[in-house]
Formats: C-alpha cells, sequence, structure tokens
C-alpha cells in the first residue's frame, strides 16, 4: 500500500539536520518551502531554544544535544512503521533497539505496539498535552490492572468456545482474534468511573457483541443465553417480531470500585455504523437532562465501537463525526474503538480503503489517533487510559484503532480460507492472546503457575451453569422501558382525544409575546413586519406552528426543533431568531414566554441528513417529556436517511420494544420545481404502515397543525409522527385559520369536509390540492360535490369516513391526487377504501383515481406542463357522470 508523502520521509535524516543548522543560521539561506517545514516544527516544539539550551526533550525525556528532526519525524510518522499487526505481515522498517538513547525511546513509544497520531491536530497545546501524557505514562499498567485483563480476556475465550461448541451452525460473529476488545472496553469503563462519569451510552457493532454483553456489560447471563437458544425475549402481548440477539440492546448498572455506572447498549440493525447518531442523541439528551440539574455534561460518555471495513466505508461515519464540534449536537467528546479485522468479510484492506489507516476520517475533526496492537493487552489499557483522560480533559474524541484479525469467517459459517488462505495459514498457526499474555504474566511473576487454569475453569463453570438455567427461562417483562417512559406504557386505558385547543386570553398574550420586538434590537424592516403580524388574525402556518410551541413551552414541555436552515426556515418564514442588523445579536422570542417556561431548542443543522435525523431519534428516546422535530430542507430529501427510517423510526418498537414520539416535518407538494423539491414519498411511509408503528399527518390548516403538534405531546401514547408539510400553503391567503379554530373544544380533525345538503359525488384529497378543488367547486357551483379532505393518512381515520360514507351512500367518490398514480397515497387507500363503502352498503363500493399518469420521476421540473396538468386534475375531477368517471387504476391524464 503507498503511504503519503511528507517533507519530513522525502530525504535522509543528515540531509535534514543540516538543513536545520543552515536554518537556525540564517532561515533566508534555505528555500522557502524548506523554511515553512521548520517553522511548522518551530510550533511544534521540536526546535524550541528553551527546550535545545536545557537539553531535555520535547516530552520532558532525556535528550543528548540540540533536538533533532529525526525525532520528531518519529514523533509524526512512527505510527506507520509500528507493530501493529499481531500475525507480523507488516513488520517494522527501523530497529526498535537502534540509534541513540533518545532514538530508541522514541522508537519504542511510536514504533511499537502502541503508537499515537497527534501531527495533523491543528492546536499545539493539544499536541503538546497528547505528547506529555502519552510519552509520560508508566509503561505498564498497575498489576490488579492486568489480572483484570487476562480474567476478561479468559471469560472472552471461554464464551466463544462454549458457543462455538453448542451452537456451531449459529451466527454470533465472535470476537475470535480480537478477545482484547474485552479487557480494553472494561478498561475504559473504569477509567471513565474513576473520572466522575455516572452514565454511559454505547453503540456498538455486531463483531464480539454477545461477549461484550456476557463480559463487560452486564447482561444477566442465563437472559442472554435464552435468547441464543431461541427464546423470545419479550412477554409482550400482542406478540411482536422482535429481533436476534446479537442485534438487542442492554441497560444495566455497573460497579468500578467506589463508582457506578448506568449504562445503555443501543439495539441497532445489521445496517453498519447507522447506530452511531443515534447513540449520540441519547447521549446528548442524557447530558441535557444532567445540566437541568445543575450536573456537568461530562458526567455521560458516549462509547462508540466501529469495525475497519465499515468505519471507513459508511458515510454516516463522516456525518456523524462532523456533529462533534457543532453546537446543539456537541456531546463533550465520544470514545471510538475501531475492532481492526484487517479484512471486511471477504475484502482485504487494500480493496477496502485508500488510507494507510482506516482511522483517517478524525484527522478532520483534531482527534488523538492511538493505535493498538490486540496481541498486547497492556498497550491496549494504556491506550483506554490516555482516550479517557484526553476526553475528559479536553471534551473532545479520541479513537483507538484494535489492530488484530479474525480467527473465523465474516461469520461462523463462512469459510475464509476459501479468499484468503495464506492469511488463515498464519491465522491457524497463531496462539490466542489469552495464552500470550498468560506466559508474558507468568514469565514476568504477576501470575502463579495454578492462576491461569482456575480462571478459565471458574469462568467455564459460569457460562455452563447460565447455560442450563436458560432452559427455563421465560421473560416476565414486555420489554417497554420504564423511568421517564413509564407514563407511557402501554396495557392503561386507551388513548383518548386530547383537549387541545387554548383560551383566547392565553392565546393573545402569548400571540403578544411571540410579537414582541425587545428595545434595542435592530431588525430587518421586512422581518419586522413579519413579526409584528403575529398578533393579528387569522393565523397564518408559521404563526400557528410558534403558538403551538408557545403554548406547550409554557406548560413545561421542552421543544428541540434541528434540521437544515430551520431557524428561519428554508422558505423564510419562521424567523424563530431576530438578528440584531448592527451587532449580529440574536434573540428567540421563544425563550422569553417567562420564567417557569420550559428551553426552547432551535438548531440550524450541518448539510446532513442520515447523522442528524438519527440524532433527534436517539435524542427523542431519551426524552418522551419534549417535542422533538426534525425537518427536512425538502421532503425528498428524507430519502439520504432511509435507513434511519427503515430500520429504526417505523420499526424499533417492534424489533427491540423502544419507543419514539419524534416528529418528522416533511416540505411535500408539486408545484413545477422538479423530482428533487416535490415528494416526501408519502407511498414509501404508508407501505411501512402497520400495527399502529407511526403517525402519518398531511395538514392543510395552521388549526390543524396547531392542534397536530399539542395533540403529540398531549397524548398519552407516543409514536413517530411524520407531517407532509406545506411549501405554497405558507403563504396562500386562504390557508388562514381564525382565533375560533384553536380555542377551547377545538381538536385536531383527521377528516376536514367541504359539502352541502346533497351530495352526489365524494372528492377525497389530501393536502393543497384541496384548495383547488375548492376554488372549483364554487367557480361551478357545485354544490352536490363535497370535498373532503384526509388530514390523517394513517392510522386511517375510518370511523369519520364511514360515517360520510354512510351519510352519502348514493354518492360516487374519487380519490384525486396530484402525484402520480402508481406514488402518493392512492396504492394505499384503493381497497381500504373500497372496504369500508362496501361495510356501510354504497351502491358503488369502488373509488376510481383521478392522478398524473404512472411515472418513474415523482414530479415534472417545468411550471408550464405542471400548470397544464394540474389544471386537467382538477377538470377531470369535475367531469361527467360517476358512470364516466376513470375506472380505478386509469389516470386521469391518460
Amino acid at each position: 500500500m503507498s503511504r503519503p508523502s511528507s517533507p519530513l520521509n522525502a530525504a535522509g535524516a543528515a540531509y535534514l539536520e543540516a538543513l536545520q543548522e543552515r536554518f537556525r543560521d540564517d532561515p533566508a539561506s534555505v528555500d522557502v518551502s524548506w523554511r515553512a517545514v521548520f517553522q511548522i516544527l518551530d510550533e511544534l516544539g521540536a526546535l524550541a531554544p528553551d527546550a535545545m539550551a536545557s537539553g531535555a526533550s520535547a516530552s520532558g525525556g532525556p535528550a543528548s544535544g540540540p533536538l533533532s528532526l529525526k525525532h520528531e519525524e518519529i514523533r509524526q510518522r512512527g505510527h506507520a512503521a509500528a507493530a501493529l499487526d499481531p500475525l507480523g505481515r507488516a513488520a517494522p522498517s527501523a530497529e526498535l533497539a537502534s540509534g541513540d538513547a533518545e532514538t530508541i525511546r522514541l522508537r519504542r513509544l511510536y514504533q511499537g505496539t502502541l503508537t499515537l497520531e497527534t501531527a495533523h491536530i491543528d492546536d499545539p497545546a493539544l499536541r503538546s498535552w497528547l505528547r506529555d501524557a502519552y510519552e509520560g505514562a508508566a509503561a505498564v499498567p498497575p498489576a490488579e490492572a492486568r489480572r483484570r485483563a487476562l480474567s476478561l480476556l479468559s471469560a472472552a475465550e471461554e464464551f466463544e468456545r462454549l458457543l462455538g461448541t453448542r451452537y456451531p451452525t449459529k451466527k454470533r460473529f465472535g470476537a475470535e482474534g480480537m478477545e482484547t476488545l474485552i479487557p480494553l472496553l472494561d478498561r475504559i469503563l473504569a477509567a471513565a468511573a474513576a473520572a466522575g462519569v455516572t452514565e454511559v451510552q454505547v453503540g456498538t457493532m455486531h463483531r464480539g457483541r454477545l461477549s461484550l454483553m456476557a463480559n463487560v456489560l452486564g447482561k444477566p447471563l442465563v437472559e442472554l443465553f435464552a435468547g441464543i437458544k431461541g427464546m423470545h425475549p419479550f412477554q409482550a402481548d400482542p406478540p411482536v417480531p422482535a429481533d436476534v440477539p446479537y442485534h438487542m440492546g442492554v441497560e444495566s448498572s455497573l460497579s468500578f470500585g467506589d463508582g457506578t455506572l448506568a449504562l445503555t447498549l443501543s439495539p441497532n440493525p445489521s445496517h453498519l455504523e447507522a447506530i452511531n447518531p443515534v447513540t449520540l442523541g441519547r447521549a446528548r439528551a442524557r447530558q441535557d437532562l444532567v445540566r437541568e440539574q445543575g450536573g456537568e455534561a461530562r458526567r455521560v460518555l458516549c462509547v462508540l465501537l466501529h469495525t475497519d471495513a465499515s468505519v471507513i466505508g459508511q458515510g454516516s461515519v463522516t456525518e456523524a463525526l462532523q456533529l462533534s464540534g457543532v453546537a446543539g449536537f456537541t456531546v463533550a467528546g465520544t470514545i471510538h474503538v475501531i475492532v481492526n479485522n484487517q479484512i471486511g468479510f471477504t475484502t482485504d484492506r487494500d480493496e477496502a480503503r485508500t488510507s494507510l489507516h482506516c482511522t483517517g476520517l478524525w484527522k478532520a475533526v483534531d482527534s488523538p489517533i492511538l493505535h493498538v496492537n490486540a496481541d498486547d493487552p497492556d498497550a491496549a489499557l494504556r491506550a483506554a487510559d490516555l482516550a479517557v483522560a484526553f476526553r475528559q480533559t479536553h471534551g473532545r474524541d479520541a479513537v483507538i484503532d484494535l489492530v488484530g484479525y479474525r480467527r473465523n469467517g465474516h461469520n461462523e459459517i463462512d469459510e475464509p480460507r476459501f479468499t484468503q488462505p495464506l492469511d488463515y495459514a498464519a491465522i491457524d498457526a497463531h496462539p490466542p492472546v489469552r495464552a500470550l499474555y498468560a506466559g508474558r504474566l507468568a514469565a514476568e511473576g504477576a501470575v502463579g503457575e495454578g492462576d491461569v487454569e482456575a480462571l478459565a475453569a471458574g469462568h467455564k463453570a459460569r457460562f455452563q451453569e447460565a447455560l442450563a438455567a436458560a432452559a427455563d427461562h421465560r421473560p416476565n417483562h414486555d420489554g417497554f422501558p420504564g423511568g421517564r417512559w413509564a407514563p407511557f406504557a402501554s396495557g392503561g386505558p386507551a388513548a383518548v382525544e386530547p383537549d387541545t385547543g387554548i383560551g383566547p386570553d392565553r392565546l393573545r398574550a402569548l400571540l403578544a409575546a411571540l410579537a414582541a420586538i425587545p428595545d434595542g434590537l435592530t431588525v430587518d424592516r421586512k422581518v419586522e413586519r413579519v413579526i409584528r403580524r403575529r398578533a393579528e388574525e387569522p393565523l397564518d402556518w408559521a404563526t400557528g406552528e410558534a403558538l403551538a410551541f408557545a403554548t406547550l413551552l409554557a406548560d413545561g414541555v421542552p421543544v428541540r426543533l434541528t434540521g437544515q436552515d430551520v431557524v428561519r426556515g428554508a422558505f423564510s418564514h419562521r424567523h424563530f431568531a431576530l438578528t440584531d442588523a448592527v451587532t449580529g445579536k440574536r434573540h428567540v422570542s421563544l425563550n422569553h414566554l417567562g420564567v417557569a417556561q420550559a428551553r426552547f431548542d432551535v438548531v440550524n443543522s450541518p448539510l446532513s441528513e442520515y447523522a442528524v435525523l438519527g440524532f433527534e431519534y436517539g435524542y427523542s428516546l431519551e426524552r418522551p417529556d419534549a417535542l422533538v422535530i426534525w425537518e427536512a430542507q425538502f421532503g425528498d430529501f428524507a430519502n439520504g436517511a432511509q435507513i434511519l427510517i427503515d430500520q429504526f423510526i417505523v420499526s424499533a418498537e417492534d424489533k427491540w420494544r423502544q419507543p419514539s414520539g419524534l416528529v418528522i416535518l416533511l416540505p411535500h407538494g408539486l408545484e413545477g420545481q422538479g423530482p428533487e423539491h416535490s415528494s416526501a414519498r408519502p407511498e414509501r411511509f404508508l407501505q411501512m404502515a402497520a400495527r399502529d408503528n407511526i403517525r402519518i399527518a398531511h395538514p392543510s390548516t395552521p388549526a390543524n397543525y396547531f392542534h397536530l403538534l399539542r395533540r403529540q405531546m398531549l397524548r398519552r401514547d407516543r409514536k413517530p409522527l411524520v407531517v407532509l408539510s406545506p411549501k405554497t400553503l405558507l403563504r396562500l391567503p386562504s390557508a388562514v385559520s381564525p382565533l375560533a379554530d384553536v380555542a377551547p373544544g377545538t381538536g385536531f380533525q383527521p377528516v376536514v369536509v367541504t359539502a352541502g345538503e346533497r351530495v352526489g359525488r365524494i372528492l377525497l384529497c389530501s393536502g393543497k390540492l384541496a384548495y383547488e378543488l375548492e376554488r372549483e367547486r364554487a367557480a361551478l357551483d357545485a354544490g352536490d360535490v363535497a370535498v373532503v379532505r384526509l388530514e390523517m393518512l394513517y392510522p386511517l381515520p375510518a370511523a369519520e369516513l364511514s360515517a360520510l360514507f354512510r351519510r352519502w351512500p348514493e354518492a360516487s367518490c374519487l380519490w384525486v391526487q396530484e402525484e402520480p398514480e402508481n406514488l402518493g397515497a392512492w396504492s394505499y387507500l384503493d381497497r381500504r377504501l373500497e372496504a369500508l363503502r362496501e361495510a356501510v352498503g354504497c351502491a358503488e363500493p369502488r373509488v376510481a383515481c383521478v392522478a398524473r399518469a404512472e411515472a418513474a420521476s415523482p414530479a415534472g421540473s417545468f411550471h408550464g406542463d405542471h400548470d397544464a396538468d394540474q389544471r386537467r386534475l382538477v377538470e377531470q375531477a369535475f367531469a361527467g357522470l360517476a358512470a364516466a368517471l376513470p375506472s380505478r387504476g386509469q389516470a386521469a391524464a391518460e
């Protein structure tokens, strides 16, 4: 594999040192490009005059004469020649014992089984801290830590051996070859507890997950083995599909000396690295709770585990890393551990990436990068200590690259020797790390002759006992989380529709607060007009939304809104933050409603959908008491986060009993803006809707949106809410609501009807198309046509629709949508509407569809064509008699 070039390895050390001496005597005597190199080395401390005068090294160690470029090159590039591969396939090029005393010291530090990368870090103070901490640390961990590491290695080996023997054909993605991961993570948790951490959020891949749950994360062994044997994990009624054991999560309490950690391992699917932003969001939510109670964010630690092939190949990692320093998304530093098998399924590392290491992403966020040979548990313990100390001191990410091998195939029934025969010949001949470490400790007198066998026998007996007991294990809980989620548990009284209306006096007081501009704040005149208009009736869309937030905040319900450009609104309609045109100071009116109000967090996110939606979903898991909202800039852009939607948001409660009340706002509507700015893909959400897993709404008035948001928090149950939100309706003069529509006694209307006394035709529709149909109805004086807006698409308001069909049994019925016929809600509604009409005895149960012709693209790009198509839809909806209407499945444009 090619390595990156550098001025420091472009020439021999002797030449560089001579060039350095010339620069010291006269900087102008060397080429300007080398001048820049030596100036950078000055910043690094390599040429510090006081250090050279005292004869000390940059790290405080001994030095003979002036510091050399050779020493600095070892610090910067030693990682490229470090002894990281347990199989010795990439042996160091330099002898560790050659050179002067300082050179030997640095080579042992940076070219051995543990090494550190810092040259990419821009801040010299961070580099200096890291080098001092790394070079000044004890070479060998404390004796008790080493004995604990040996015990955990024995446990890891015995656990995998037992499963391999009893279940040889089961997939378990074992940790054989990477058993050092077990004491490494244990040491991270122990060091974190000693440093004052009280809560840990963990997200991990599948490799070694069962062993981690059994030996580190506190999963009850009997429960774990019952799952492995095939026992259903939940006593749920009705039953849920659940998931395989190596996808499940853990909640536990761990003790380390005088410290106790409340630990959560989030469940996750097989979609690699998707769990990262979810875990980050959970950690941030817990930190916000800690801060509300007067504590420090660093008491909550996020630990993410990755594998080498996925961490470099999956874009979600890069997106999530970029959140690490962004206000609103920071988690005071994450500790990352990469389980580096040096292979991805059957893909060699030179096929999987371009870079030398798989950790290049962390250079973009100035994280220290530690590389560890997985055959050296002592080095892993030292790496854990440094990573925790750095995170706790600086509140930044650190990454540990644990380099090892995979003793079996990608899973236990895969044969790796088909594709990597030479590697696996070396692996077959290589002793396990437990044997190597036990021999090392025995040779040093750290353990006795019988200790190693006793440890293995003890763990083996413990696992066999738990496995035997698992045969009689039955779950005694339904898996629904307790704690803050307890008030929303199922099994109680059925959810009733809350009264979401607000009294007129309170409404006007809140509107006045929303319309107020503080004295001394100079606001753009156009913005000022928008803000002042909030106090006026009727409510437009933005004011209805702000008013819903205000009522919740005033009642103590926190609100968090994130996404691209949400503060102003992508359509320039919100203006939640008023920016002083002179000073740039920001004022958020919704945080100035009263002293007892809850906090309103409105955050412009990075240009990311995958990571940010995952973060907000994770946040919602820990804060059922808060209204958590993510908005896509356009509904189509949620495509970039489809994995989060499919594998978490719509299915997590069925798989893992993991509820969420997240709200997703997806601007939707065809306006001739092209295929990427039109459709929120309602057909996809409807296809995934089942077993009351989500709610899908398409509100068409500010009042209904107001009630929908309040209803989300005032109902006893919590479900993710997908809102097909508007674009043109934001400023449509007729899309407004009087205050009476949000008064006491009012609420969300799943069906909105415009009809006369006698109805011969029902036009069912959803969204902004209703306004066009109602205008046409008025223009034609078609009093016998009812325009029925379906404001809740799922769960389908069957009772309300049945009542309408029963009221007009002789009326024909059309579903009218602006989307192409193969998209939108039609495929979902077709047979369901027919079944409702048939059940109430309608003369013609079948429902016809008026839509654009089937298309591969969701929308067109030319306004003229769009307007003509839209006009044809409206005309078709009102054309002819019922008998002449298109039959089901026939598009209006055909």
